[in-house]
């Protein structure tokens, strides 16, 4: 081999090992903190108001003794409490509630729907801080519905029941959909 290509080589592997080896090649660098800073979220919440009397739906008449194939409904005042830049909540209800009965059937499952007003008119789909102290009025309407005799048969009469207590939820939406 030539002395000028032993040179090269050995050129070469030196500085291999100075790139490679024990930090002997030096840089500089430097770094700063900016200060985090104080955030604060928000809330949302709904407050229980009055409530009405179970009435049949679509009337003022005050339920009394029910019988299969009524539907009956009543209203249910919530104060909105949404603080949140770009909150945006959903309202609803369980879609069915249970009924506890002191005779045979010592239970039952009646179907629920519900609709939403502020101030007389409908609500908005989506809640949003907009909203913060208006108050919803929701009105649930339970079914009791007319069945066959395996259904609701004649094991429903007579009974004396209570129907769950209706929750009205107000549930945040991804505000980025």
């Amino acid at each position: 081999m030539r002395k000028h290509t032993k040179g090269a080589i050995a050129a070469g592997f030196a500085a291999v090992l100075l790139l490679g080896g024990a930090s002997t090649l030096a840089y500089w660098s430097d770094s700063a903190t900016g200060a985090g800073g104080k955030i604060n979220s928000g809330s949302m919440s709904l407050t229980a108001g009055q409530s009405g009397d179970w009435t049949y739906a679509g009337t003022d008449d005050v339920v009394g003794a029910i019988v299969p194939g009524d539907s009956i409904q009543k209203t249910f005042d919530f104060t909105i409490s949404a603080d949140g830049d770009h909150l945006k909540a959903a309202l609803d209800t369980p879609d069915s509630v249970n009924v506890t009965a002191t005779g045979s059937p010592t239970t039952l499952k009646l179907d629920v729907e519900s609709s939403f007003q502020i101030d007389g008119a409908a609500a908005p789909a989506t809640i949003t801080e907009a909203n913060d102290g208006d108050v919803v009025t929701a009105t649930v309407t339970v079914d009791f519905p007319y069945g066959s005799e395996t259904v609701n048969g004649n094991d429903t009469q007579n009974l004396e029941a209570s129907l769950d207590d209706i929750t009205v939820w107000l549930t945040q939406v991804d505000p980025n959909a």
